[in-house]
């Protein structure tokens, strides 16, 4: 997993590229919590750049949302495509997750 953050205006936007597996839970659980202490605003992950995500990653997604909601924020996700919106679709996360 690579990223790229824009912590200028509203919302923040992650640029999340590459894979997001289990692999990646220790990096992605840092990137969280670095959203959740200094954007207090929404924060939108853009998926466009990613390529696979497992049920791992959706539950670090889902993780995401709720430390964000936690702090008063709300998280949406956009550029979902390919086998990224495979798995999105099968897990049903639009239900937690807005997605655009």
């Amino acid at each position: 997993m690579e990223y790229r953050s824009e912590f200028t205006g509203s919302p923040v936007v992650v640029a999340i590229e590459g894979v997001l597996t289990f692999d990646d839970h220790e990096r992605f659980r840092e990137l969280v919590g670095t959203l959740a202490d200094q954007t207090p605003g929404p924060v939108v992950f853009d998926l466009s750049g990613l390529t696979m995500i497992d049920s791992a990653g959706i539950g670090m997604l889902i993780m995401a949302n709720d430390r964000i909601a936690k702090r008063g924020g709300g998280l949406r996700l956009r550029g979902v495509s390919g086998q990224v919106a495979k798995v999105v679709e099968l897990s049903r996360i639009e239900q937690l997750i807005p997605i655009d």
